[in-house]
C-alpha cells in the first residue's frame, strides 16, 4: 500500500494573522482545498492603493493510518498567479513565525520565455519580478506543459509531459533568468503553455521527536524507542514527571491527556479522541536506569509535516483583482 492523495492535507498554523506573530506550530484547523477564500482573504480597498505584503503559514500533512514514511517529498506552485499580484512558497521550521520570515529561500513558478527541444540543457524562463531569487544551483525545477483536470480530488494528467531537473547554473537580466540543468530535456516543450517551478524539498516526512531532556540522576530515555504515528500526534512538549520509581504523570502543553498516568513497565499511548488514534507511544524500552520520585523527562514530539510559508505582494496602485486561483503541487513517494 502506499500513500494517497486523500492523505495528504495541508493544515493552518496556530496563529493566522497579518501582524508579526503570524505563524508559529501546526493547529488541527484543516485548510478546504477549492474553497473560495478558505485560505487568502479578498484585497482591501486601502491594499490596493498602498500596496501590500501578508504572509500565510500552512502545514502539509500525511494523514495515513498506516503510519507509513512519505520519501521524495516535493512542494511547488504550479504556475503564477493570472493577477497582478505575486505569490511564492518557503519552507519553514515547526515554530517559526513571520517576524523570523527575513531569510527564506522563496520558490516561485515562471512561464517558459523559448521553446526548446529534446536534448537542450539550458532554458529561459521570464519571472514576474527579476529582483526575487526564486531559482537556487543545486536544486529542483519542475518543467510541465501538462493539461490536467481535477474531479473529486483525483488528478488526471489529460495531456502534456513534465520533467523535474538539477539547476547548474543561473543568470538573470530582466525579467528574464537563465538556466543550465545538470541533464538533458527528455521531451519539447512550446513557450505556449509551459510553466518552471522551483520545489521546496524534503528527503523524509514522518513523525519524530526532538529536544530531549532527561532531569535524573540514574534515569535514562531513549527516544527512538518511541512512536510518534501519523494520525493522532501534535506538535507538542511533553513532561513526564515520576512519582515514583516506576509510576509518572504526563502532561502536555498543548492538550489535558484523558489518561495522565503511567508506568516504566507498560506501553503508555494516551489517545486523541478527535481522531481516534495515539498521540504518541511510549514503549517500556524507552526507560532505562532508575528513576526517583521527582524526576522529570521533558521531550516534543512533531507531525509528519512541512511548514510551508506563502508569501503575497500587490504593488500599489493596483486595480480590482479578479478572483483566482492559487494551486500547489505535491509529490511523495512511499
Amino acid at each position: 500500500m502506499a500513500i494517497v492523495g486523500s492523505e495528504l492535507k495541508f493544515y493552518q498554523s496556530k496563529v493566522v494573522n497579518d501582524t508579526t506573530s503570524n505563524g508559529g506550530r501546526i493547529s488541527t484547523t484543516l485548510i478546504t482545498s477549492g474553497l473560495s477564500n478558505s485560505w487568502w482573504p479578498n484585497y482591501t480597498e486601502s491594499q490596493l492603493a498602498a500596496g501590500a505584503t501578508q504572509w500565510r503559514k500552512s502545514f502539509l500533512r500525511i494523514d495515513n493510518a498506516n503510519d507509513y514514511v512519505g520519501s521524495n517529498c516535493r512542494i511547488g506552485l504550479r504556475v503564477p498567479t493570472v493577477g497582478a499580484d505575486k505569490l511564492y512558497i518557503a519552507k519553514g521550521t515547526q515554530t517559526d513565525i513571520q517576524s523570523g520570515t527575513g531569510t527564506l529561500a522563496l520558490c516561485g513558478a515562471g512561464k517558459l520565455n523559448a521553446g526548446v527541444v529534446t536534448g537542450a540543457s539550458t532554458i529561459t524562463v521570464l519571472v514576474e519580478d527579476g529582483a526575487v531569487v526564486i531559482f537556487r544551483t543545486g536544486e529542483l525545477i519542475r518543467i510541465s506543459d501538462q493539461v490536467m483536470s481535477v474531479v473529486g480530488g483525483v488528478v488526471t494528467v489529460n495531456s502534456g509531459n513534465a520533467e523535474v531537473k538539477v539547476i547548474d547554473t543561473v543568470s538573470t537580466t530582466g525579467s528574464v533568468t537563465t538556466l543550465t540543468m545538470t541533464s538533458a530535456l527528455s521531451y519539447d516543450f512550446s513557450a505556449t503553455n509551459t510553466y518552471v517551478s522551483s520545489l521546496i524539498e524534503e528527503s523524509t516526512v514522518t513523525g519524530t521527536t526532538t529536544g530531549k531532556v532527561v532531569t535524573s540522576t540514574a534515569g535514562t530515555f531513549t527516544e527512538a524507542n518511541m512512536t510518534v504515528g501519523n494520525l493522532g500526534s501534535l506538535y507538542q512538549v511533553l513532561t513526564f514527571t515520576f512519582t515514583s520509581a516506576s509510576a509518572f504523570t504526563c502532561t502536555s502543553d498543548e492538550v489535558t491527556f484523558t489518561t495522565p498516568t503511567g508506568s516504566i513497565s507498560s506501553t503508555y499511548a494516551p489517545t486523541n479522541v478527535g481522531v481516534g488514534a495515539s498521540y504518541f507511544s511510549v514503549d517500556p524500552a524507552c526507560w532505562g536506569g532508575t528513576f526517583a520520585p521527582g524526576n522529570t523527562v521533558v521531550i516534543t514530539t512533531i507531525p509528519p509535516c512541512i511548514p510551508v510559508w506563502e508569501k503575497r505582494v500587490v504593488g500599489s496602485g493596483t486595480s480590482a483583482i479578479a478572483s483566482q486561483v492559487r494551486t500547489l503541487m505535491v509529490f511523495v513517494e512511499s
